[in-house]
């Protein structure tokens, strides 16, 4: 039982980082993503949540599993992501997705200049 709580709260946590930070995909894709927004001694506990969540979808691992770490872990993270203003990083993201569907559409219409340039339509 102690393990299926240990999940959730890491589930909860995923969700948290999703909600703060503002960051999509799994729990893995958003430690990497999250190096820069987070505090230097709460990247190796998240990386350690991580680790625990891939043992955890194991039973035989999830026998080795230091529960009391890996719940202590689980605080420290809650703690440093509750501190974190909810819109603090929203303005960040929405600039990311407006620049990258800019350079989305200046690659399409460089390409099709120079299909018109090739095909010597220009």
């Amino acid at each position: 039982m102690q393990h299926a709580a240990l999940a959730q709260r890491i589930d909860a946590i995923e969700t948290l980082m999703a909600d703060r930070l503002h960051l999509r995909g799994g729990l893995a894709q958003m430690q990497r993503d999250a190096q820069a927004h987070l505090p230097r001694p709460i990247r190796p506990r998240l990386a350690e949540l991580v680790e625990a969540r891939a043992r955890l979808a194991n039973p035989a691992t999830a026998r080795a599993l230091e529960a009391a770490r890996v719940a202590d872990s689980c605080h420290r993270v809650e703690r440093v992501l509750r501190d974190i203003p909810k819109g603090k990083y929203r303005r960040r993201a929405r600039s990311r997705r407006v620049g990258i569907a800019a350079l989305r559409v200046l690659i399409v219409v460089v390409a099709a200049l120079i299909v018109v340039y090739m095909r010597g339509l220009a």
